[in-house]
């Protein structure tokens, strides 16, 4: 009897260590390579249980595994194409790995992804070699404190309404962040961990190890 998979993990074809692979995959995911996210899979070694794009930058040959063609002109990037296609599988908890790093525009849209699955009530997470990102929508998070760490965060969208964040060094309750000015940019947790939660509106939240 196989293993029930709970979490719906996407390798892109952005920065992404056979390290960091190996260290955020797990028995109990189910792996979809976005395109050229399955040269990285192959390079660790790791088996996908699904590949999709368009393969216009897949170096190696896809083999072995469950594939799906999407045309060159499409309405959708190839990251949002595997989301919805872990959403279709039942998946509520994605994280994406080689989702930064290269081309700005292609890690801005993998952000854009991550703010839609907030609004449809996933979990979402964007993981590279310094960074955490996730998304939150009308809802609360609380982050541990560790060394080195800061936290910014941003509205996405539209103005975040009755914005709070307490434990922080920067301290905020009730507050409407305006996605056109960065304040929630670099704060550091002062407690045993940082709460933000957002009454209205949809908030980027990054971690990143200093």
């Amino acid at each position: 009897m196989g293993n029930i998979k709970t979490r719906c993990v996407i390798i892109g074809g952005g920065d992404c260590s056979v390290e960091l692979l190996k260290l955020n995959i797990s028995t109990d995911d189910y792996i979809i390579c976005a395109d050229s996210g399955y040269d990285i899979a192959v390079e660790a070694r790791i088996q996908p249980d699904l590949v999709i794009g368009d393969f216009d930058s897949v170096k190696g040959f896809v083999q072995n595994v469950d594939k799906i063609t999407l045309p060159v002109e499409k309405d959708v990037t190839d990251c949002l194409a595997a989301y919805n296609e872990g959403v279709k599988r039942g998946f509520t908890k994605f994280l994406l790995l080689g989702g930064t790093g290269g081309r700005f525009e292609h890690t801005f849209a993998n952000v854009s992804v991550m703010a839609n699955a907030s609004k449809d009530g996933n979990e979402f997470r964007i993981i590279d070699d310094k960074h955490i990102f996730y998304a939150i929508t009308d809802s609360s998070i609380r982050i541990s404190f560790s060394p080195n760490k800061q936290i910014s965060v941003f509205a996405f969208g539209d103005k975040a309404f009755g914005v709070t964040e307490k434990g922080f060094h920067y301290s905020i309750e009730n507050y409407t962040l305006n996605p056109f000015i960065p304040i929630g940019i670099s704060n550091d947790i002062v407690s045993d961990f940082g709460e933000i939660s957002v009454e209205k509106g949809t908030l980027i939240i990054i971690e990143t190890q200093m």
